[in-house]
């Protein structure tokens, strides 16, 4: 697992041995727009232009409209998979969910999170990145 530097102090970025970004929210943290520019512009400084799958935990997390707006308005991965803990988190995942792309997905574990993005067609292509 190689870990991404992030310039938010309140998530960290890691890309694993399949190719698949793993973000993970620090729990009982806010996301700002700042935070969701810093986590696109790491995953773009990655991969250039290419897409890659990412699962994201978002256990207790409070995302800004920023944010959101942030995510949901930039392509940067090529599926998602959020994996969350309670009925506020589906319902925050629903609405980043809502507008995606992108093949997308909900889970409570990051083991099914993870076998659904390592499922999905030509998940794993970074060639030709810096990874």
């Amino acid at each position: 697992m190689l870990e991404i530097a992030l310039t938010c102090t309140n998530a960290t970025l890691s890309v694993d041995a399949e190719d698949t970004f793993h973000l993970r929210w620090t729990p009982g943290s806010t996301v700002s727009a700042a935070d969701a520019d810093a986590v696109v512009a790491a995953v773009q400084g990655v991969t250039g232009t290419g897409l890659q799958p990412m699962l994201v935990e978002v256990v207790d997390v409070c995302m800004s409209p920023g944010a959101r707006a942030t995510l949901l308005g930039t392509r940067f991965v090529s599926a998602v998979a959020l994996v969350g803990a309670t009925v506020v988190d589906r319902v925050m995942a629903a609405a980043l969910l809502r507008k995606q792309e992108c093949p997308h997905g909900y889970f409570t574990s990051v083991d099914a999170a993870r076998k659904w993005l390592s499922q999905l067609p030509g998940a794993h292509a970074l060639a030709g990145s810096s990874i």
